[in-house]
């Protein structure tokens, strides 16, 4: 019998992500970030400062990741040979194009950013390997889940109308999203234009190996510098052909290992 999330614990983990990306944060910025009331994230920052995970500058009054936030990534171990075969990649596409590329993995309700070539104050949001963002208003979640199988899609649907998130609200139904998946399937691409952040045009594409999806990757531009018309005449085929040089790479590791890790 499945036991309801204690709520507490998320609260806290909101917490400590939002001050881990915002960087040394206060009160009301982690409040903002995180949607809670001051008081709820009051109780979880002492909490974490308690266990030793933050800091609270008593200077500034803001509030900083400390050392031993450190040790819950100890035993992290993205899938090596992927990001190996990705990363080389992406970076040839970045050159190639001007423009950045994040690779993610779905995880518990969010794309997980596993690598990144975007350089702190390109963007208005910038992101750094191990944050999270939405399924369904980005690119990179939306390619994940129409390349998945119709199963898979219909348990991370589900599991995201189950989660109480900020992003409950962008959760539509199963028909919606499978008609988003049909679109992008025909593509070959998803995109999100200006639908995340105001300012950004993306389109992401999957990596899939043995017919299952492993992960998704974009490009990222700003919407006021690439026209529509431009974005998906110049950029989206070299994504495409990004996309079917990592996959190539994977498939010559499992024919030399047997193995894609």
């Amino acid at each position: 019998m499945p036991y309801a999330p204690v709520m507490a614990l998320l609260r806290g983990l909101a917490v400590l992500e939002a001050v881990n990306r915002l960087g040394p944060a206060m009160l009301g910025e982690i409040c903002e970030a995180t949607q809670l009331p001051k008081p709820s994230a009051l109780r979880a920052l002492d909490t974490l400062c308690h266990g030793g995970y933050i800091v609270l500058d008593p200077d500034t009054r803001r509030y900083l990741v400390a050392a031993r936030a450190l040790s819950l990534s100890n035993n992290y171990r993205p899938d090596q040979a992927l990001l190996a075969a990705g990363r080389p990649v992406m970076q040839a596409l970045r050159d190639a194009s001007g423009w950045p590329s994040d690779l993610a993995f779905y995880q518990a309700g969010k794309m997980a950013i596993a690598d990144t070539n975007r350089q702190p104050g390109t963007f208005s949001v910038n992101r750094s390997v191990g944050s999270r963002v939405s399924v369904m208003r980005t690119a990179i979640g939306r390619a994940y889940l129409a390349f998945c199988t119709s199963e898979r899609r219909a348990g991370i649907v589900s599991e995201l109308q189950d989660l109480n998130t900020r992003d409950k609200e962008d959760v539509v139904s199963l028909d919606a999203v499978e008609a988003l998946a049909s679109q992008a399937r025909e593509r070959g691409y998803a995109i999100s234009d200006q639908e995340n952040v105001p300012t950004i045009r993306a389109a992401a594409v999957p990596v899939m190996h043995g017919g299952q999806v492993l992960c998704a990757f974009n490009l990222i531009t700003l919407a006021q510098a690439v026209p529509m018309k431009t974005f998906e005449s110049t950029y989206i085929p070299m994504l495409l052909d990004a996309r079917r040089q990592i996959e190539g790479a994977l498939s010559a590791n499992h024919a030399e290992t047997g193995s894609y890790t």
